[in-house]
């Protein structure tokens, strides 16, 4: 027999329409959902023949709302002034079956007012009863509904999730695992966050599970992993469609209540006036004499007993569609077949009145027929089982995408959001220490805050429903914040004047407003009393690439040089180009790891982007500085030359700056307009720095020939390599080969001189010699170098095998019998060290630093700079003579050790400092 699951999950969710003053309309929306949806939930939920059957996810506004006494006092208000008006009903009604309905609604209104108050005006007492019982499980929701795509940090993200959890934790006596994304909006790194506060588990569209990468085995029929360990549970589209859909579903049935129709409209105004709103406007009583009927006006009188006997037929039927739908897929295992419908929790009884029956009904006829679970019970028995995949972003809404949240009617207001969030992270980090008033206040903006950002007021402006009284409460929230603000910074903040702010709209009694602090601001504030290490000094390193981001070798030597001098005891911190997946903030050994993001997101036009990345910087090392000096600034190369010398005048800060390669050399002279760009700025650079320093002595000379720095300013340090990093991580992914192994590595550029190799390659296909180049790397020309391989039929002699890892790479280093770097320009040439380190024989051009770091037939062999000849020659000589491959290999291997080692680059480095910088901290 085929086996499934089904689950039920509901989500009770309003806008914060809590006002001080009466007889707001809004307030009617929570009064309506009390009357129609909660307390029938209840009823119908202390029935339920199973337990572990539903689950409920309550929002901080819904909580905070029917925790409030005033709300409560309001609602047993309006329940009263409806008895009153049933009261004038009663006496009214002649017909028998009105009076049938009369005396239907008076025995309701008494029976919600019973149980309203059982619970002692507090529904929450009641769920968290039930919740205790196990017969439902509750979980939480955002801190206000906020759609988390379409907030601009992580840290209001997190500031929504902790507060939801927070909030839940006060009314509900424990922490949730479970989790609604608010529009069950998914977006990628949303997850990271929500396992780090402690949830397990979130819903989401079907489409997001079925576009998963890799895609599902079990396709939507049970739950996945995200990336980050959270199960997402997808909705059952089909399963769904027969409850909510008003036109396909079960509400929009002849027999049931018709939503549209309240005696608020039927009666004559001096009658109805005193039970509708004061200012004379006709709102919704509750009080619905009438059935669906049909699509016209007419409609028919409503007769519960028609309705009850609709609702019976509906749940049986639900559950023969959820037999159909075991039968169809209940086979899997492992884990098995899982139905998951979620819903707005108030589509039961605000919008299909009868649906908190058809709750009840549909677990007391599928008691012994249907295995009821929760998400939440059905991950602890089959976690083990879920596969993990990449979900891109989407939601439950329209098209399953953002268009409801983002569109031509509320798009205006996102860039007040998110300046509201800009502005948080920057008080934040002002106050590291506030008073009580200032933290107050503090406080209070991340209330407005967030309730400026709940969903509810896009979607509104969206619908065009109450879009007036959206516009009007987003304003006020972001005027109150602007307010507060203003006062902080200008020091009138007055306590009573922040009460009565709070007074207002008391959501949330406590609020974290540190949860805004950045990992780099959270770091500057725990370091703000710690004195500086003695002996040592602190640098700031500023690079546009860093691990995992490498684009050559200059990420490689800024981690290692910033690793080597933490070692040496200085204090060392790295400002770097943003990248994704890697964290912002991170403690990389000792080494402290900033990761900024330019205000341009594309690269292109290139300086536009890298004066972005610059102002970045800038702005970040600014917040350091409030609380961590740097003694000297360390600037690689001319992509941060912007930030590096605005923050040496700032702050008067001595400048070193690393010239790795010029741009002149890279394109063997300036040809566009683009290239004088950069060389204008790699000018300014090497003039303004107080210290320059290149990788060998063709650097030096070339960067005095184009620049003319003072000779006494630019020193010689050559590049690092750690030999223990290049042991061959033995991998099985290289074939050993009979043949002859020649291999090379770097950017696939005109300047690394790899086209030389093609020519080489076919020289030795003529020559019938049994030599194969292996070309590793990405850039430009890959692609035109693999065609012209294949066009001349040397597959057999050369590949370009594109990217590979440094495990692989290191790999190739000790397999291969010869490395060859026949650059045209290189500066230093790290690769050649790196593969002399493995101690595999090297062949070098006899240029730049290249020349300088090889003594032909000692530690490796050169040739001249574009001669292919040579290279073949040089090639079949190590073929031949396998002792000589072995003496060079070896004494190669010797050189670095003793020549390149980071720490002696460390020292060297540090020699510069105590010389050129003028420290005494050394001595």
């Amino acid at each position: 027999m085929r086996e499934g699951y089904f689950s039920l999950v509901l989500h009770a969710h309003l806008p914060y329409v809590r006002h001080q003053e009466e007889d707001r309309l809004e307030e009617r929306w929570l009064f309506e959902a009390m009357s129609e949806t909660y307390i029938p939930l209840l009823w119908a939920l202390e029935k339920l023949p199973v337990k572990h059957a539903v689950t409920i996810s309550f929002t901080p506004p819904v909580m905070e709302m029917l925790s409030d006494p005033l709300v409560q006092t309001r609602y047993l208000n309006h329940l009263e002034n409806t008895e009153q008006l049933l009261k004038k009903e009663e006496k009214r009604t002649n017909d028998q079956r009105t009076q049938n309905l009369v005396q239907f609604y008076k025995q309701r209104y008494e029976k919600l007012k019973a149980t309203f108050l059982q619970w002692d005006r507090n529904l929450l007492i009641g769920f968290r009863s039930l919740m205790e019982n196990e017969q439902c499980t509750l979980m939480t929701s955002a801190a206000t509904h906020a759609f988390f795509p379409y907030l601009k940090t992580k840290e209001a993200i997190r500031a929504q999730v902790r507060h939801g959890i927070a909030c839940f934790e006060q009314h509900f006596g424990k922490k949730p695992l479970g989790f609604w994304l608010p529009e069950c909006a998914f977006s990628p790194g949303v997850d990271r966050i929500l396992f780090e506060e402690g949830i397990r588990y979130t819903f989401v569209d079907e489409h997001a599970v079925l576009t998963a990468d890799p895609t599902p085995h079990k396709g939507s029929s049970a739950p996945i992993y995200s990336p980050h360990g959270i199960a997402l549970f997808p909705r059952h589209t089909e399963l769904s469609a027969k409850v909510w859909s008003s036109t396909l579903g079960y509400p929009g049935d002849v027999d049931y209540r018709e939503f549209y129709r309240d005696i608020a409209y039927d009666r004559e105004w001096d009658y109805i006036k005193p039970h509708v709103h004061k200012d004379g406007i006709r709102i919704d009583t509750g009080l619905k004499y009438h059935r669906i009927t049909g699509h016209t006006e007419e409609k028919d009188l409503y007769v519960r007993e028609w309705a009850e006997k609709r609702v019976q037929e509906h749940a049986n039927h639900f559950i023969g569609a959820i037999h159909h739908e075991i039968d169809q897929h209940g086979g899997q295992n492992f884990p098995p077949y899982v139905m998951v419908t979620p819903f707005d929790a108030e589509l039961f009884g605000h919008w299909w009145f009868e649906g908190p029956e058809w709750i009840e009904a549909l677990y007391e006829q599928g008691a012994d027929r249907v295995s009821f679970i929760t998400p939440e019970l059905y991950l602890q028995r089959h976690y083990q089982d879920f596969q993990t995949a990449h979900v891109s972003f989407s939601t439950w809404g329209r098209d399953g995408y953002g268009h409801v949240w983002l569109n031509d009617h509320n798009a205006w207001m996102y860039r007040h959001y998110h300046r509201m969030e800009k502005d948080l992270a920057k008080i934040v980090a002002m106050y590291p220490q506030p008073t009580v008033l200032e933290k107050q206040a503090i406080q209070q903006m991340v209330r407005e805050w967030m309730l400026a950002v709940s969903s509810d007021w896009a979607f509104i402006l969206d619908g065009q429903t109450a879009a007036q009284y959206a516009s009007e409460r987003f304003h006020e929230h972001v005027r109150r914040f602007d307010t507060i603000q203003s006062a902080l910074l200008e020091d009138r903040i007055d306590s009573q004047w922040l009460k009565q702010m709070l007074a207002a709209f008391p959501f949330l009694e406590t609020i974290d407003e540190r949860v805004f602090l950045s990992p780099h601001d959270r770091y500057v504030q725990s370091k703000k009393e710690t004195q500086p290490f003695e002996g040592t000094c602190s640098i700031l390193m500023l690079s546009w690439e860093y691990p995992p981001h490498v684009v050559g070798g200059l990420s490689r030597h800024v981690d290692a040089l910033s690793q080597a001098l933490a070692k040496k005891g200085h204090e060392i911190h790295v400002v770097t180009a943003a990248m994704d997946g890697a964290p912002e903030y991170e403690k990389n050994g000792e080494v402290h790891i900033h990761r900024v993001s330019g205000l341009q997101p594309e690269r292109e036009p290139f300086l536009d982007w890298v004066a972005s990345l610059n102002l970045a910087m800038f702005e970040h090392v600014k917040k350091l500085y409030r609380f961590r000096p740097f003694d000297v600034i360390h600037a690689h190369d001319w992509l941060v030359s912007g930030a590096a010398l605005a923050l040496k005048h700032l702050f008067q800060t001595s400048l070193m700056a690393t010239i790795h390669a010029t741009e002149h050399g890279r394109n063997q002279g300036i040809h566009t307009e683009l290239q004088q760009a950069i060389h204008e700025q790699e000018m300014k650079l090497v003039t303004e720095a107080d210290q320059i320093i290149v990788c060998s002595q063709f650097m030096k000379e070339h960067v005095q020939s184009l620049f003319v720095p003072n000779p006494d300013k630019v020193a010689v340090i050559a590049n690092g390599v750690a030999r223990e990093q290049i042991e061959a991580a033995r991998l099985q992914t290289i074939s050993p080969e009979n043949r002859f192994i020649v291999f090379s590595v770097g950017r696939i550029v005109q300047e690394k001189g790899f086209s030389l190799l093609i020519e080489a390659a076919a020289k030795c296909k003529e020559l019938g010699e049994p030599i194969q180049f292996v070309v590793a790397g990405h850039g430009p020309l890959l692609a035109d170098y693999q065609q012209q391989v294949k066009e001349r039929h040397l597959e057999a002699w050369i590949s370009f095998v594109g990217y590979i890892s440094d495990s692989e790479r290191n790999e190739w280093y000790h397999r291969a019998d010869v490395c060859i770097f026949p650059s045209l320009y290189e500066p230093f040439g790290i690769v050649a060290l790196e593969a002399m380190a493995a101690g595999t024989p090297t062949i070098v051009s006899d240029t730049g630093g290249l020349a300088e770091i090889v003594e032909h037939g000692d530690n490796g062999l050169k040739v001249p700079t574009g001669d292919v000849d040579a290279i073949v020659a040089q090639l079949l000589s190590l073929y031949h003579k396998p002792l000589l491959r072995a003496q060079i290999g070896f004494k190669g291997s010797q050189d670095v050790i003793e020549q390149y080692s980071w720490e002696t680059i460390a020292d060297q480095t540090e020699a510069i400092l105590v010389k050129k910088m003028k420290r005494d901290i050394y001595a």
